[in-house]
């Protein structure tokens, strides 16, 4: 995990493989938080004014991530501290890297298995043949990358068995993690 200095005024960066509920649990977060909140595939989708999968599918995955990086600049640059969910592979790229550098992150994880029986291929372009294997390949190969930009990790399996509904009770636990690092519940107001 990162070591770096509390989280006070620190924008709050939910990473991890997709299907974890990063966008779900971030908005609900950022409820909790008192922090506005922003997605990267959704500000991705806005700027280019399409989809991820058409993007990939007309551009690539390397122009993509080029994007992608532009976007999280953006994010990150912006003077009020944000809660924001970032995209799965948002890691891989060491820019990226540099700029999760100077937010508090909260890798949301769970096992390749558990993630298979949640994701939708249909809007996910790198699941598109073999969900489990894929997924698993990619833990394998981001993990020591969210380990890296970490300040905190959160199994969220746990979560889904509980009385709670989990990406709920995922929030509130992320929130006292939060505050316990000293971050700024009020958004800096």
């Amino acid at each position: 995990m990162a070591d770096r200095p509390g989280a006070t005024g620190r924008h709050i960066v939910l990473v991890g493989l997709m299907g974890v509920g990063k966008s779900t649990v971030g908005r609900r977060l950022a409820k909790e938080v008192q922090r506005p909140f922003a997605d990267l595939d959704e500000q991705i989708e806005l700027r280019e004014g399409m989809t991820i999968p058409t993007i990939f599918r007309a551009h690539g995955e390397a122009w993509f991530r080029q994007v992608e990086t532009e976007v999280l600049a953006d994010l990150i640059g912006r003077q009020a501290p944000l809660v924001v969910a970032a995209g799965g592979g948002a890691v891989t790229g060491a820019g990226n890297r540099e700029l999760l550098a100077r937010a508090y992150v909260v890798w949301l994880r769970a096992s390749a298995e558990f993630l298979a029986g949640r994701t939708d291929p249909t809007h996910r372009p790198l699941l598109a043949d073999d969900p489990q294997t894929t997924l698993a390949r990619l833990l394998a190969e981001r993990t020591p990358l969210y380990e890296q930009v970490a300040d905190v990790a959160v199994d969220i399996e746990q979560f889904h068995g509980g009385d709670e509904k989990p990406k709920r009770a995922l929030a509130r636990h992320i929130a006292r993690l939060v505050t316990e690092a000293g971050a700024s519940v009020d958004g800096g107001r």
